[in-house]
């Protein structure tokens, strides 16, 4: 077996940061260069919390559905709000799952001649309080504690890369900008139309952000993550720790030494209920060219030689230049009924349609 055909997610301890930086470090640089997935745990969110949230998360979804529809995302430019089952698409096909996008709470601001991505930005939409007390709170208490997370990370990475802790955060992340997160509920197979499939999400890498970060709800299986060599690797749940991968905007911006590794998502197996997850994508700005910044030779000459991936590159030749336009034209494919809706003239340049 060759280094890049992983055959597990390593398990790195942000304890061990403080206690142990150099050897921190170096765990941190392999699972970045030949893994591009790895889990972490000693964040500091706790366990009451995170049930806590889990618990929030299920009441949404168990909400009647015309409560849900209030909070769609047709109503918004922003992409931000409630997804019906199998609405998204991924690579062409259905994706079986139900969910809600957030943010952190900003307001809208784009006028007409601004750049069409500042439209990405604006409020969330919320179910009432009376209809679902605390949901609003601990969804962005979540938020905030995910941010202050990836932010963390994201020094560690740097440093992991032989570069200054602030070499990514001061250039590519813009003070004050928005980043997305989402509750995802997957239904079990034996709760989907046998015409729908498996897919909860088609093989994909995260677009245009740096790093996701990823609670797993429940002990249920479906994430998978696949190595260099092309094969499916399981990346089962660990208590009170989180799933942490590459996006492709810090594979661009690390001149590809960092990986953005495909992953999907399978519906999990007849007879065990859904499957619930709460993904936080930490994003590059989109308001300039992004210029990939200089990596250390030694870490340079690690680089992977081959990737396999079953991964699409959709707009890929748009995100150098012009990253908040591949930003949106990304969305638009996924939510087609909203793209339509609010940008219909890209939708169409783009032959993007139902």
């Amino acid at each position: 077996m060759t280094a890049t055909d992983f055959t597990s997610i390593p398990v790195l301890d942000l304890a061990k940061a403080h206690s142990d930086k150099g050897a921190f470090l170096a765990e941190l640089q392999h699972a970045l260069i030949h893994i591009g997935f790895f889990y972490v745990k000693g964040h500091g969110i706790t366990s009451d919390f995170l049930d806590n949230l889990t618990k929030q998360t299920i009441g949404y979804f168990d909400l009647p559905l015309e409560e849900k529809l209030k909070t769609d995302k047709i109503n918004s430019p922003t992409f931000l709000g409630y997804s019906i089952q199998g609405n998204e698409i991924t690579k062409d096909k259905k994706d079986n799952r139900e969910q809600f996008d957030f943010a952190n709470e900003l307001p809208a601001t784009w006028t007409e001649g601004r750049h069409i991505h500042e439209r990405l930005t604006g409020p969330n939409l919320w179910p009432e309080e009376d209809v679902l007390p605390g949901f609003r709170q601990s969804v962005l208490l979540f938020h905030s504690q995910a941010q202050e997370l990836a932010e963390t990370l994201t020094r560690l990475v740097a440093e992991a890369l032989g570069l200054e802790p602030n070499a990514l955060l001061d250039h590519y992340v813009l003070p004050g900008q928005q980043h997305r997160a989402k509750l995802i509920k997957y239904p079990a197979v034996d709760q989907l139309d046998p015409l729908d499939g498996t897919q909860g999400v088609g093989p994909h890498r995260d677009t245009a952000s740096l790093l996701t970060i990823l609670y797993q709800a429940n002990d249920l299986p479906g994430l998978q993550v696949q190595n260099h060599a092309g094969s499916w690797i399981d990346a089962p749940a660990i208590p009170n720790a989180f799933v942490v991968n590459i996006g492709t905007g810090l594979e661009y911006l690390v001149q590809n030494v960092a990986v953005a590794t495909t992953h999907r998502v399978l519906n999990p197996p007849p007879g065990r209920g859904p499957r619930y997850s709460i993904p936080f994508f930490f994003g590059g700005r989109l308001d300039q060219k992004l210029i990939p910044i200089d990596i250390p030779q030694s870490v340079l000459d690690q680089r992977p030689k081959a990737v396999v991936t079953d991964s699409g590159h959709q707009f890929h030749q748009l995100y150098a230049s012009d990253p908040g336009l591949y930003a949106v034209l990304n969305r638009i494919s996924s939510h087609r009924d909203v793209g339509i809706k609010f940008y219909p003239r890209l939708a169409k340049d783009h032959n993007i349609s139902h």
